[in-house]
């Protein structure tokens, strides 16, 4: 978990370190869903959240590979005592396994990047290779959790400039989207010219 984890902050250190934020990467404690860097002069921010995935690309072609290798060894010497039909059996159910398995890793495989300035917010969410991105007006940007009308619900977080608006850490826990709410005030407070923009 630690070296995935480890791997994942990497990809953007150069990126935040070349837009001149401080930026320190050492042994994480812990999995942490969201993270965030902040310049030195505290005039821009980047929050990082992510989804909960413990595999990566390398390790879902492991696991697709030993799979196969155990059930088309099985099949196939099933197959060489007469019983063929256990061989297409096998490879319909290892196509399907491997479907299953990928989507869901590609379902899982999310993260979204909002970065702070003086004069915009640029929300940038990927899942998997697809990207989407929103940009929002700093000085009248709104960020609310919204609790749901359904207890067992988890609430929304959302962040809005004028009629536009965008949800925010749709795959977090109700704590991690706590913590993403926490930041995104620390970050846009000084910036908003909304006087009790930042609500909980």
């Amino acid at each position: 978990m630690k070296t995935n984890e480890t791997k994942f902050i990497k990809l953007f250190l150069p990126i935040a370190q070349l837009r001149g934020y401080n930026c320190e990467l050492g042994v994480l404690p812990k999995v942490q869903m969201v993270v965030t860097w902040q310049n030195s002069d505290g005039t821009k921010a980047r929050v990082l959240a992510r989804g909960n995935f413990s595999l990566d690309a390398g390790g879902l072609v492991n696991l697709l590979l030993a799979l196969a290798v155990v059930s088309l060894s099985l099949a196939g010497l099933l197959a060489w005592q007469g019983y063929w039909p256990i061989l297409l059996i096998a490879l319909v159910q290892l196509v399907l396994v491997a479907w299953i398995l990928i989507r869901t890793w590609q379902r899982t495989w999310v993260s979204e990047v909002i970065e702070i300035c003086e004069d915009s917010i640029r929300v940038t969410r990927q899942r998997h290779r697809r990207k989407r991105r929103h940009e929002l007006v700093t000085a009248w940007t709104v960020v609310e959790l919204r609790q749901p009308d359904i207890a067992w619900y988890s609430p929304r977080l959302i962040i809005r400039s004028g009629a536009k608006q965008v949800e925010l850490g749709s795959f977090l826990t109700s704590d991690e989207k706590l913590q993403l709410l926490e930041q995104l005030q620390i970050a846009i407070r000084k910036h908003s010219a909304i006087k009790g923009a930042l609500h909980s």
